[in-house]
């Protein structure tokens, strides 16, 4: 029975990973992260599922390794983002407030991915865990 329901919810949080690469400000990592939880408990299928899928394994995968991110996913995302963002801070709110609030989660997400950049991860020594 938690098998079944484990399942469903793995592919609710794969729906949401996938919808995520296109809308900036719905995470696609987290989601993978917590749908991998869910295969693991139900279904390795399932992970194979994510490992193997073109869109959504580089996420996931940089992240497992620590590698950080490619400067092509990067690049895109932060474009993705500032588009998404620009486009609702124009047309989208005349509150000044949200724009304010719309502007310092971009800024803010902006200086996350950056810190995430391929080469600025260091991998740690799994003995000091």
């Amino acid at each position: 029975m938690y098998k079944k329901i484990y399942i469903f919810f793995a592919w609710i949080c794969v729906g949401a990973a996938f919808i995520g690469i296109f809308l900036p400000l719905v995470p696609t990592t987290p989601f993978l992260l917590l749908a991998i939880f869910l295969y693991m408990r139900s279904s390795k299928s399932g992970i194979k599922m994510i490992l193997r899928n073109r869109c959504l394994a580089p996420y996931i995968r940089s992240y497992f390794a620590k590698e950080g991110i490619d400067a092509p996913i990067l690049l895109r995302t932060i474009l993705l983002l500032w588009t998404s963002i620009g486009l609702c801070i124009a047309f989208a709110t005349d509150n000044s407030l949200i724009r304010l609030l719309l502007l310092g989660i971009a800024i803010g997400v902006t200086i996350h991915l950056y810190c995430r950049r391929k080469g600025r991860i260091r991998k740690t020594d799994s003995r000091h865990w």
